[in-house]
């Protein structure tokens, strides 16, 4: 029997329009096209997970990119690090999922890589306060797909793993969840129909 849903939050609760989101600094594509590649999928950023991590600014990590890249514009990485967050939208139709899920007798929970200031953009809309509880990995040090942060979930709020869904966008991800005994789906990114479809396969009560 399910008893907890967790969510991740990038894709899955938050809309991040990174095409729409280059367009803003400039409509040259060569520069788009460097923004997302050295900025939004940065190694320093996704490889490594440096802000999610924790473990630096979103400040430094500008600073750690534009070394790399030569400082060829170093303006627009900049404010594209420091300033993603004001471009993240947190849907609320996945809000409102999560108020009926908790409304039918779930437990709701957050499990992301995500910083602080995004955090902050989130709970704008008091994300945290909907939810019975959260992992985050800026505050743990540890990022999915790493094992760590899984059990951390797990251990901190004495889930079963057999009773408990994992929703993310990210197949990697999910794979990860699936090793330690929980339900992993993986969703389509920024889709509520997905979200809602995945989870009526395990008869949940969604209405």
């Amino acid at each position: 029997m399910i008893k907890n849903i967790v969510f991740d939050i990038g894709s899955v609760i938050a809309y991040f329009d990174e095409d729409e989101v280059v367009k803003k600094y400039s409509e040259d594509k060569n520069v788009q096209n460097f923004l997302k590649e050295n900025v939004i999928y940065s190694p320093e950023w996704v490889k490594y997970g440096l802000i999610d991590l924790g473990y630096v600014s979103l400040e430094d990590m500008g600073h750690i990119i534009c070394d790399r890249t030569d400082h060829i514009y170093d303006e627009f990485v900049m404010d594209l690090c420091v300033n993603h967050v004001n471009f993240i939208d947190v849907q609320d139709n996945v809000l409102d999922l999560i108020k009926r899920l908790r409304n039918n007798g779930y437990k709701v929970y957050l499990l992301s890589n995500t910083n602080e200031r995004a955090m902050a953009k989130h709970n704008e809309k008091h994300l945290e306060d909907l939810v019975d509880g959260a992992v985050l990995s800026y505050q743990v040090h540890s990022v999915k797909p790493h094992m760590t942060i899984y059990k951390e979930l797990l251990n901190k709020y004495n889930l079963n793993p057999s009773e408990s869904i994992f929703l993310d966008d990210r197949k990697a991800n999910v794979d990860a969840a699936n090793k330690l005994g929980i339900i992993g789906i993986n969703v389509k990114p920024n889709s509520y129909e997905d979200i809602i479809d995945s989870l009526k396969k395990y008869n949940i009560n969604v209405d």
